[in-house]
């Protein structure tokens, strides 16, 4: 059931890509826009058919499943999903701190509103309702997800 479960998974993803807001690359880039269609088009005829939409989503999950199968035998198993996920959420994790240090522009560790409104545009807009303490700063253990994203963190 898991492998089933999985293999629909990566054909059904690269579709999720057509539907709703068009997704952003890390850039900013909207890769929903006129680009994609020029780059799904192979005909050049300005339209995307089926067999090429199909197309382009059977290549990503092949680009997909090369990247799960650490040990290129064709095959995924629970190991290699398990070590890819973790290996995307260290990466995002190293991403949010980064993030977070790059915004803490006094280094006191906490975004003060002024550092929120100027490189944090969604935390700045949730900032009365997470500063919980109404200090006029948020630290990261104020953060929904801060306790987790810092659990190596050393505590005070």
């Amino acid at each position: 059931m898991k492998s089933t479960f999985l293999a629909l998974s990566l054909v059904a993803v690269p579709f999720a890509a057509f539907a709703g807001d068009p997704p952003r690359a890390h850039d900013g880039h909207d890769m929903g826009g006129p680009g994609l269609i020029k780059q799904l088009d192979k005909d050049n005829d300005g339209r995307v058919s089926r067999a090429e939409s199909a197309q382009a989503a059977t290549e990503r999950a092949n680009k997909r499943f090369d990247e799960l199968d650490a040990n290129k035998d064709g095959y995924l198993t629970q190991e290699e999903v398990d070590a890819a996920r973790k290996n995307m959420r260290d990466k995002m994790k190293k991403r949010a701190v980064d993030h977070w240090k790059d915004a803490d522009k006094d280094g006191d560790g906490a975004i003060s509103r002024a550092e929120a409104e100027a490189s944090m545009p969604m935390l700045n807009r949730r900032f009365d309702e997470l500063d919980a303490n109404k200090d006029g700063k948020i630290t990261r253990d104020e953060m929904p997800q801060g306790k987790r994203m810092d659990a190596d963190r050393p505590s005070k």
